[in-house]
């Protein structure tokens, strides 16, 4: 339709005047069509809907509601291309370029509603078990909300950069290259938060948990998307990648139901057989009517003749979590043991060796100071014999002395 038909009073105005109103007038249409419309749409649509979603129990219809109005008034705006394009008369290229951007507008609108509506329902656990029958740890769902936005977005960005008249399909190709240098140079922070995900799935620790792995021993302050802060026994808080985590060994000392008591008992040799069947009896008694202590897990038995005491072995589970009370629980066991073998008599042994001597060092120079004066004397004779001159046949014997007659 021509502005003339519609503007009769344009006709005696000058021709600069002429074109210069048919240029605005157009878009003066569409602004107030657009307040019609949004009029209309507060005032005949939504408050029938208000009133509506007030008289159900639940909120989330109403906050449904809230959040479809900015996508709804982005809509409007696209309807309203449309009406001034069927109403007035402009060129070719005007004309598909409006029709373009109103489908655009349509395909936008429809979009950012999905995304408005999302944030209602992923952010309430029950409501999203409710909808779809899933249920997901709390902590993942800021995780999953943010990636799902994230797709909704970037598939309502390609289905209106194809309503522009965009080649899709080349610039996806060519996001792949960059989305490919971007995915080398963070792949450490990716890694990071796939391990974020994997600790929320999995659930291996949670926040107030002591945990040990080979690189640090702590209590869990915070579970972070990128990082996990742990502060250890010096009060030192360790920042670990999430990667590092899951690929890790974890062990969460906080989700022990009960603990093992595992003490080794050395006495000494001087004990007797009756006296270790008796101390066995007595700590295998003991062990069983004790509370907090579980009697089918009680093992008391002599193990091992070690190099310096008899060793008993005595195992059983304590059923009680909490360091601290574990610990003085086995020292009230430990006292107990030690009442025992006092009474019994038995010693506990020490690292020790007993070392046997045959002979000590100069026993043979004392044996030869107690040789008998005869024998010395003797020995002393068959020297003398021994080294006197020896004579020849033909010298002289000595007149032979009284001794010899």
């Amino acid at each position: 339709m021509d502005q003339i038909d519609l503007l009769p009073l344009l006709a005696g105005q000058p021709q600069f005047l002429q074109h210069l109103i048919i240029d605005i007038f157009p878009f003066a249409v569409a602004l107030l069509l657009i307040l019609l419309l949004r009029w209309l749409l507060t005032a005949i649509l939504l408050r029938p809907l208000r009133m509506i979603a007030r008289r159900s129990s639940s909120d989330i219809d109403d906050r449904l509601l809230e959040a479809s109005i900015s996508p709804l008034r982005l809509a409007v705006v696209a309807f309203a291309l449309f009406f001034v394009i069927e109403v007035f008369a402009f060129d070719i290229a005007v004309e598909e370029f409006a029709r373009t951007v109103a489908r655009a507008l349509l395909v936008a609108s429809a979009f950012f509603a999905f995304v408005c509506w999302f944030d209602v329902v992923s952010l309430q656990p029950e409501v999203f078990r409710r909808l779809t029958g899933w249920t997901i740890p709390e902590r993942l769902l800021p995780f999953l909300n943010t990636v799902v936005k994230f797709l909704i977005i970037a598939i309502g960005a390609i289905f209106v950069l194809q309503e522009l008249q965009f080649d899709v399909a080349a610039l996806i190709a060519s996001l792949g290259v960059i989305g490919l240098g971007i995915s080398l140079a963070s792949q450490d922070t990716v890694s990071n938060m796939f391990g974020f995900a994997a600790i929320v799935t999995d659930n291996p620790f949670k926040v107030g948990d002591f945990i040990a792995t080979p690189t640090v021993t702590g209590i869990v302050e915070s579970v972070g998307v990128r990082a996990t802060r742990v502060r250890q026994l010096d009060q030192a808080l360790v920042t670990v990648p999430n990667n590092l985590l899951t690929n890790a060994a974890v062990l969460n000392r906080s989700r022990l139901e009960k603990r093992r008591l595992d003490a080794t008992l050395n006495f000494t040799y001087s004990a007797s057989a009756d006296q270790l069947r008796a101390v066995i009896s007595e700590i295998r008694e003991l062990l069983q009517n004790t509370d907090d202590i579980d009697p089918e897990s009680v093992i008391v038995h002599f193990v091992e003749f070690a190099e310096s005491s008899l060793n008993v072995r005595v195992i059983c589970q304590v059923m009680l979590s909490d360091w601290r009370e574990f610990t003085a629980k086995q020292e009230a066991v430990f006292l107990e043991i030690m009442g025992i073998a006092e009474r019994l008599g038995m010693d506990f042994a020490f690292p020790s060796r007993s070392i046997y001597l045959e002979s000590l060092p100069g026993a043979k120079e004392a044996a030869a100071d107690e040789i008998l004066p005869g024998m010395q004397t003797q020995a002393d004779a068959h020297s003398a014999s021994d080294s006197a001159p020896v004579l020849d046949s033909d010298q002289t014997r000595a007149p032979a002395g009284p001794a010899e007659s």
